[in-house]
């Protein structure tokens, strides 16, 4: 089954030490044929130096603090009505779903955008910025190679839009190396 896939990356991690296993990236090159390359990207490590925004992936990272601070659990419901509105910019749900009564743990199983944000919204802006810097969102990594990484200055800047939407992976940046170090955590 011929997929198209045009990029990827693995990273293996070992949860307790942090301790890369396994790192790949495609596509890869032939280090004999260095010369024919013509896309220099090639050249970068994905998984280290690619920022990305992760979009619904991080909805856990949300409901973890949200849970350790106390201010929901699995159970906790609320009510989706497909969409909701935030100083003038809606957000909605992928496919303009509206799913009704959930749990939290629905929110997770039906990545449900709505239902992240409303997990954010029960802590404090400096509260949730407190839990992503200890995740390693806002930093370099360390690890022994190349590595770039995003300040995230606009979620920083304190605008209710942005947390909303952090809060399902969109107008945040990291590196595939910092959404894994951060899922160790969990």
């Amino acid at each position: 089954n011929d997929l198209k896939i045009e990029s990827g990356s693995i990273t293996v991690i070992e949860p307790d030490s942090g301790k890369i296993l396994a790192l790949a990236n495609f596509p890869n090159f032939n280090p004999n044929q260095y010369s024919e390359i013509k896309d220099f990207d090639i050249f970068q490590n994905s998984v280290t130096q690619k920022i990305f925004e992760p979009g619904s992936i991080f909805k856990p990272l949300t409901m973890a603090v949200a849970l350790e601070e106390g201010k929901i659990t699995p159970q906790t419901t609320y009510v989706d009505m497909g969409q909701l509105t935030i100083n003038g910019r809606t957000i909605k749900n992928y496919g303009e779903r509206t799913w009704g009564q959930r749990t939290k743990t629905e929110v997770l199983e039906k990545s449900i955008n709505t239902g992240a944000v409303f997990a954010e919204q029960t802590l404090q802006n400096d509260v949730f910025l407190n839990y992503l810097a200890k995740f390693g969102i806002f930093e370099p990594t360390g690890v022994d190679l190349r590595e770039t990484y995003s300040e995230n200055r606009e979620l920083k800047n304190g605008r209710e839009i942005n947390f909303a939407t952090a809060s399902f992976g969109q107008g945040i940046d990291m590196t595939p190396l910092q959404i894994v170090r951060a899922y160790t955590a969990i």
